[in-house]
């Protein structure tokens, strides 16, 4: 009896063991950056041109950590460290008009006084080629082409005269009677001017 007892604690430990085992890694945050030279990155399937790299504040294996897709809908991403902790933020290029203002990249010496700390190690990436992400944009449906004819035989059908009798008969509105001049007292002072006094 204690055998069979002991197979199948150790089945059990087995099937729990096998099932940790067989369970998916969870996926990591982030995407993986390969160097493809000096100034060149893939980050993802996405290419990207180092332009900044002030105090060797680009780590490869951080900004993949960090990056996520909303950034990839941008021209330009800017990485800051604060803290030992990597910032992202992106840019639109200083041409594009359908940006804010201070989402362009030529507010980009502003945005290093205002929010980074002074003097802190930064780098700023370009995207090269392919057309930007935009995870907010919808994809627009394509019109199916209908036949109007319908509309247009009933555009050309002749309209029927309307007779006299048929016609509904405009309201009668009744004029309202004047509202009654309430009586004012008035005062007379040497008959230059009148002083009325108020109704309560």
């Amino acid at each position: 009896m204690t055998t069979k007892e002991e197979k199948t604690v150790t089945e059990e430990l087995t099937e729990v063991l096998e099932e940790i085992v067989e369970t998916p890694e969870e996926k990591k945050k982030g995407e993986t950056v390969t160097r493809v030279d000096e100034t060149t990155i893939m980050i993802g399937e996405r290419q990207y041109k180092i332009v900044a790299d002030y105090r060797e504040g680009f780590d490869g294996e951080r900004l993949g950590e960090r990056f996520s897709d909303v950034l990839s809908r941008y021209d330009y991403i800017v990485g800051d460290w604060g803290y030992d902790q990597l910032r992202l933020k992106g840019f639109f290029r200083a041409d594009d008009r359908k940006s804010n203002p201070e989402q362009r990249i030529d507010t980009l010496e502003d945005y290093l006084y205002e929010y980074c700390n002074f003097g802190c190690a930064y780098f700023v990436i370009e995207r090269i080629g392919g057309k930007r992400y935009n995870p907010n944009r919808k994809k627009r449906k394509k019109r199916r082409k209908t036949n109007n004819q319908a509309h247009i035989e009933e555009k050309k059908a002749p309209v029927k005269e309307v007779r006299k009798e048929t016609q509904k008969k405009k309201p009668v509105i009744q004029n309202r009677k004047p509202k009654k001049e309430a009586a004012t007292k008035t005062k007379q002072k040497d008959g230059r001017f009148v002083i009325r006094q108020r109704e309560e």
